[in-house]
């Protein structure tokens, strides 16, 4: 009966962690998971659906957007992708502002 310690090992696949475009991605992911269960948390205590939710729905997206565009800035260069990760930075934060005051005033925090 051979020895089991002197055995070869298989070849097991080495680990390769999630490339920084990946991990902002699931950032990314996890936002929205967390205004989902909001929004239907406030869904299901009052009866209703909160009103102003697009802008705060749309500036997770705009900010991977632009994580994924500065990434691949510093990866790679160009120009093109600089431009788009300003761009969608600034709309991330147009959205993120807009939709942070509509909901402020349909929860009737803010005067409107």
């Amino acid at each position: 009966m051979p020895d089991e310690k002197n055995t070869p090992e298989e070849s097991k696949p080495s680990y390769t962690p999630a490339s920084p475009e990946k991990r902002a991605l699931a950032w990314m992911g996890i936002v929205y998971m967390v205004i989902l269960v909001l929004l239907f948390t406030y869904n299901l205590a009052h009866g209703e659906p909160l009103h102003g939710g697009p802008g705060i729905m749309l500036a997770p997206a705009c900010g991977g957007l632009s994580a994924v565009a500065f990434l691949r800035y510093k990866a790679k260069g160009g120009w093109f992708h600089l431009v788009l990760g300003i761009l969608a930075a600034a709309l991330c934060l147009v959205t993120a502002v807009a939709g942070i005051i509509t909901v402020g005033i349909a929860l009737g925090l803010l005067g409107g």
